[in-house]
């Protein structure tokens, strides 16, 4: 059963909502860092925030007619960057170019989904868009970012979270739509 807004907070979800408050400010205080939405992707994706499997965030161009990849996360590419992701944000996006999901996701171009008006809450391709990245069971969330374009963010966690935690998810993913790709 998952805890009531009202339910007591533990330690562990302290320290996560302590990591996720921390991120606005990174994100302004590291803006002119190369790739910084793949930073904050990997806060996101890190066993000490939400534990995702993989996830990758896309940005949605109607206008350009196109869906591009931004960042990609593997739990299992975490091997290729230092542990303290901020002690050098800078060395991040060196570290990560032998990954093969993040490659994978920043090749990735496809044509816009909202300029063919689909509806996310009923279209399989979305579904289909994060099989073919390699998940099982994806799950997405998307929001309006400026100049109408459009975030979307296809994830797979490794264990269920809380009810809470998913509406922590649910609002701490748009922190990726700060980033400049």
């Amino acid at each position: 059963m998952a805890p009531s807004y009202d339910a007591p907070m533990g330690s562990d979800d302290r320290t996560l909502v302590h990591r996720l408050t921390s991120l606005p400010r990174k994100i302004l205080h590291h803006h002119e860092v190369e790739g910084l939405a793949e930073l904050i992707l990997h806060e996101l994706g890190h066993e000490s925030a939400f534990g995702l499997k993989r996830a990758t965030y896309l940005v949605d161009n109607p206008d350009f007619d196109h869906l591009v990849g931004v960042a990609g996360f593997c739990k299992n590419e975490c091997k290729f960057h230092q542990k303290d992701l901020w002690q050098d944000p800078h060395a991040f996006r060196k570290d990560m170019m032998q990954a093969p999901f993040r490659s994978l996701i920043k090749k990735l171009l496809k044509t816009s989904l909202h300029r063919r008006e689909i509806d996310l809450e009923k279209s399989s391709d979305i579904l289909e868009l994060g099989k073919m990245m390699g998940m099982e069971k994806p799950h997405y969330l998307s929001w309006n970012l400026r100049h109408g374009n459009h975030g979307l963010f296809i994830f797979e966690k490794e264990k269920e979270i809380d009810e809470w935690q998913n509406n922590l998810l649910t609002n701490v993913a748009s922190l990726l739509g700060l980033c400049s790709i």
